[in-house]
């Protein structure tokens, strides 16, 4: 965002010794006789503005920085020869660069307080030291008095949150910031002292000694730890900063007494600072400014509506939040609902910031909003009652919330809001459940009709308590009852049964996309629950089979509900009874298909259990079933949905087979899915008509676009990108809630991410994952309960903090994977979650170790050790993840310096794994990573042999997983190359050092790792420069100026990550050598 011209209020608000208090809105020159209690701060602010270039100021949101500003600062340095700029830069792709808007806002500012003395010597492109350091073009006022411009760059905390929206914000700002710091360090740019060096004429231009510029910076507290990003540029950032912080009892006081004159006493006046203070004696008391003006201001409005001449305290009733919200309520009472949702969905960003939207724009959202009489008219509404504030950028006309104060009212309005819709959505697909229930109420009362006056009473289905409850009354059998009615009365129950099939078929495909599963497997528990009782004379083949598909269905739901043991029981008991009615001779289709559905089953719970290879044997039993009924002219379209999920079932077991490297299992895999994908197009799937196989559809192209990245064909996954988002983007205009396409865009989104990743895109990796994250947090919000959901958006999360650490945004990435481990409190613990925070906490401990945070590190492993308590279960899972808690353990101790005990214990744990092999599952992810430890803790020792022999043991794994053309594979490889290289150079085996480095310097020194964003990339670089300089010791200073050269590169939080930085001290160590 970017205005030139001073922040105001509506032309509207009325501010008068009637008004005298504005509420949330920020004063200014114009309002300046209203504002006290700052004036302490607003000197304080001025001497430090009149000493440096630059001057930080800082406070928590609410504080009144912009008035400090404006109605402080402003109109104190304006006589004293100043010329005051407002800044907010808008880094919309479509804007002018920052720097044009910064100049453009000088030139407009200044045309009214004075007049330069060089006009037209501005060239366009220029930087902003070269703007303002023209030579003898100098500010001056009407009496040829030197002016001052004063550049003041309010909530410049947006250059961290709005600025870092999408790749064009993140440029614009690193462009902005390397100009801006050119400036307040006084330093001619790069460019110009490149041009200096072509053309010495140039030099006449410019004024190198010039310094008649300030610059002030205001930014929120909370962002201040970001100014460390830019503190190398940018030194002075650190240097000239005042902290804003809240109003002391008498600053207040004054905040009241002054503007309020007679409206309020003395006495009252100290009963509303104590009241904002919530309860604190004025000595005590810490005030915000914001919410201190606004109460006034509602409270002055209550004394006005009643009639009275001053405040009293009786006004003063409730708390802070219900003063706020009442005011948001009551600035809205009269608004359609939809204009409240305009203003919290698109003046409020998802993470809670206030957003700033052109008028244009909010007036046509308004429009279709249905605001009356008109949008313009509710605009300019909203504007007068505080809520809404107006401010012109650059001829651009912008509406936004009134002060961040109100972010926490908007966005716990729309999460309420958020609540009630999905509540009534639920509500509406309950209320078409329950009409289809009616009807089958109704079919049931047919049936019993059909049956009256029979001895045996048939079923009486009621769907649960949402839907109704499944029971079954019986009576005994007349002894002298009629054959012809016996036969009835099996017909009938044999409907009723069937409509019981239905209906868990039908509310299964209806809830299961919404993850709302408790109420099908209720329904599948009851059915199961009335078989069981059915008695013996009265069971029939066909009843037999309906009790396999109510099992099934309640295998299905304990499935996704992650309860493999209780799945594969229900499961089990299903195959054996639809097996006994085979058996019995009944080769039916709808028997033909229960088995077949049976087989499914038990292939998914084999696939949980880690074992594809019984798993895949079963998929191929379903499909050998269903080829009876498949080769009909019309198969029925259950047969052909269930063909569909065992193609795609096959499809995702195959590639964990064992295998020989030769891809054949992918390419089989594709063929699967294709068959998959067909079978759903038949069935309309893209048409939207018949959901189920539209989900089938999804699934089967996300994997398709999963498979052809795992066989190194990444050029075709955009395209099955492309068509997943699409198809589901539709189904997801008609449900909006339907969980499968959610994660089918998720899924793209984390596909697309890795092939950014491959080609050392990280920026644009971390966009992707990002899109991800957001679709997890809705998928999550659909079902809280979920632990797939929870699991998922930890997975995403997960990839942002590595993201971030790879960009060398390390304090992002801590606080990303904090944020991670703070869920503990919010998902229901089990064995299974507690397993995945064990390993989180883990990632977190060895994190902030590297970055030298010991104590933080040891609380993550304290977390780490209660997490796998809580996960045991009682099999040799527990004992990989007992090893696996300890190796971190032993990582972190060597990351901390203890290399020898942390090299020991590593030792120790990867012979106890050896010696438990055969009883333990392979697990080479856990061996890599103790070989890692025992590499890096030796070569720290110095005994280089031992480190050369714990790296030789990596090379046939990285060998084995390395995929030609894949960043991330190559770069595991080739480092580990590098690594040997370097201790058999350390050991002075300098020609077989080079042999073997050689390999690693021509892929990972190549073109295509150049232009790698990815920081750990650069780090290997660097390593293998060293490791040249040592196998090659004629070339030795070349390789270690480049090494040194591409280290000071790297960010400077990169540099102090401890496996980062022993690279860059080893590269000191030998150049300070002769």
């Amino acid at each position: 965002m970017m205005t030139d011209a001073t922040p105001a209020v509506s032309e509207t608000t009325t501010i008068n010794p009637e008004h005298p208090w504005l509420g949330l809105a920020s004063f200014t020159e114009e309002t300046r006789q209203y504002f006290y209690g700052r004036e302490e701060e607003v000197a304080e602010l001025a001497r430090r503005v009149q000493r440096k270039l630059l001057t930080v100021l800082f406070g928590q949101s609410g504080l009144g920085k912009t008035s400090i500003l404006s109605a402080g600062i402003v109109p104190r340095l304006r006589p004293e020869g100043y010329c005051p700029i407002y800044v907010r830069i808008d880094y919309a792709s479509d804007a002018v660069s920052p720097s044009d808007q910064i100049k453009q806002a000088i030139l407009r500012a200044t045309e009214t307080s004075g007049t330069w003395t060089q006009p037209g010597t501005a060239v366009e492109g220029e930087s902003l030291w070269e703007f303002l350091h023209h030579r003898d073009d100098v500010l001056r006022d009407a009496e040829g008095k030197p002016i001052i411009p004063l550049l003041i760059f309010d909530q410049f905390e947006e250059i961290f949150t709005l600025a870092q929206a999408d790749d064009a914000g993140r440029k614009r700002a690193a462009i902005f910031i390397e100009d801006l710091a050119d400036l307040v360090e006084n330093r001619p740019p790069k460019a110009l002292e490149a041009k200096l060096d072509i053309d010495d004429s140039v030099i006449e231009r410019f004024d190198f000694g010039r310094a008649d510029y300030r610059v002030l910076i205001a930014l929120r507290e909370d962002y201040l730890a970001h100014l460390e990003g830019v503190k190398t540029a940018m030194p002075s950032i650190t240097q000239n900063r005042m902290r804003l912080a809240r109003m002391n009892g008498q600053q207040a006081l004054a905040a009241v007494v002054k503007p309020g004159g007679r409206l309020v006493s003395q006495e009252v006046a100290e009963s509303i600072v104590r009241f904002v203070a919530g309860g604190s004696e004025l000595p005590n008391a810490e005030v915000e400014p914001s919410l201190l003006s606004l109460i006034c201001r509602e409270l002055n409005n209550a004394r006005l509506a009643q009639g009275k001449s001053e405040i009293s305290v009786d006004l003063l009733a409730g708390s802070n939040e219900t003063i706020l919200a009442e005011f948001y309520e009551r600035s809205l009472a009269d608004q359609p609902a939809a204009v409240r949702k305009v203003i919290e969905d698109d003046l409020l960003t998802d993470s809670g910031y206030r957003e700033n939207l052109a008028e244009e724009r909010v007036l046509k959202a308004f429009t279709a909003a249905g605001a009356k009489p008109d949008a313009a008219t509710t605009l300019a509404t909203l504007v007068n009652r505080r809520l809404l504030r107006i401010e012109e950028r650059l001829d651009v006309r912008r509406v936004e919330l009134t002060h961040d104060v109100l972010t926490g009212v908007v966005a716990a309005s729309r999460k309420a809001r958020l609540e009630r819709e999905a509540l009534e959505e639920s509500d509406r697909q309950l209320a078409a459940q329950k009409a289809r229930a009616q009807a089958t109420r109704k079919a049931l009362v047919r049936a019993r009709q059909i049956a009256a006056g029979c001895a045996v009473l048939s079923v009486v289905a009621i769907v649960s308590a949402i839907y109704g409850a499944i029971s079954a009354r019986r009576a005994h059998e007349a002894e002298n009852e009629a054959v012809k009615t016996r036969a009835v009365s099996e017909a009938s129950r044999s409907e009723a049964e069937k409509l019981v099939v239905f209906l868990l078929d039908d509310f299964y495909d209806e809830l299961s996309p919404s993850g709302r599963l408790d109420a099908v497997g209720s329904l599948a528990k009851s059915a199961v629950a009335y078989y069981k009782e059915l008695p013996a004379e009265l069971r029939t083949p066909a009843s037999q089979r309906n009790h396999a598909l109510a099992l099934l269905r309640q295998g299905d739901v304990a499935l996704a509900q992650g309860q493999v043991d209780e799945a594969g029981t229900s499961v089990d008991r299903a195959a054996k009874l639809v097996e006994g009615v085979r058996t019995q001779g009944d080769v039916s289709d709808a028997t033909t298909l229960a088995m077949a559905y049976a087989r499914i089953g038990e292939a998914r719970v084999l696939g949980s259990k880690a074992k594809p290879t019984e798993s895949v044997q079963k998929y191929r039993e379903a499909l050998d079933v269903l080829k009876s009924v498949l080769v009909q002219p019309n198969p029925p379209r259950r047969a052909s949905l269930l063909a569909g999920h065992a193609y795609v079932g096959m499809g995702q077991t195959l590639p964990r087979l064992p295998n020989d490297g030769s891809g054949k299992n992918l390419r089989d895999a594709v063929e699967y899915f294709k068959h998959a994908k067909e079978i759903a197009r038949g069935l309309r799937a893209t048409e939207l008509t018949d959901l189920p196989a539209t989900e089938l559809y999804l699934n089967a192209n996300v994997w398709l676009a999963n498979t052809a990245y795992d066989l190194g064909r990444p050029g075709e996954v955009p395209e099955f990108a492309k068509e997943t988002n699409a198809l589901a983007n539709r189904l997801l205009a008609l449900r909006p809630d339907h969980r499968p396409a959610l994660q089918a865009a998720a899924t793209v989104a984390s596909r697309l991410a890795d092939i950014d990743y491959d080609n050392g895109r990280v920026s644009a990796a971390l966009s992707h994952f990002r899109e991800r994250r957001a679709v997890q947090e809705k998928i999550l919000s659909l079902d809280k309960s979920s632990i797939s959901a929870w699991a998922t958006l930890a997975r995403a999360k997960l990839d942002i903090a590595d993201a971030l650490r790879d960009l060398g945004r390390i304090s992002e990435s801590l606080r990303e994977r904090q944020e991670l481990l703070d869920f503990a409190g919010q998902v229901k613990m089990n064995p299974s979650v507690a397993r995945g925070f064990r390993f989180w906490s883990g990632l977190q401990a060895m994190a902030y170790q590297n970055m030298g945070y010991s104590r933080e590190a040891e609380a993550a492993l304290d977390k780490q050790r209660k997490f796998e308590a809580l996960g045991k279960i009682g099999n040799v899972t527990d004992t990989i993840v007992s090893e696996a808690t300890a190796a971190v353990e032993a990582r972190v101790m060597s990351l901390a310096g203890n290399h020898a005990e942390g090299r020991t214990r590593s030792q120790q744990i990867l012979t106890r794994l050896k010696a438990a092999a055969d009883k333990l599952p392979p697990n080479p992810g856990l061996e890599m990573f103790l070989l890692g430890t025992i590499y890096e803790a030796s070569y720290a020792l110095g005994d280089f042999a031992a480190a050369e022999a714990a790296v030789r043991q990596q090379e046939p794994y990285f060998k084995k997983t390395l995929k030609p053309g894949a960043a991330p594979s190559e770069f595991q490889y080739y480092d580990a190359a590098a690594r040997a290289a370097k201790t058999a150079a350390r050991q002075g085996r300098h020609p077989e050092a080079w042999q073997q480095l050689a390999p690693a310097m021509k892929v990972m020194l190549g073109s295509r790792f150049d232009t790698s964003e990815d920081q750990e990339h650069k780090v290997a670089r660097c390593n293998i420069l060293l490791t040249a300089a040592l196998a090659n010791p004629a070339e030795r200073k070349a390789y270690l100026a480049k090494a040194s050269a591409l280290f000071a590169t790297l960010s400077p939080e990169i540099k102090r990550w401890r496996s980062f930085a022993v690279i860059g001290e080893e590269i000191a160590r030998e150049m300070a050598k002769p």
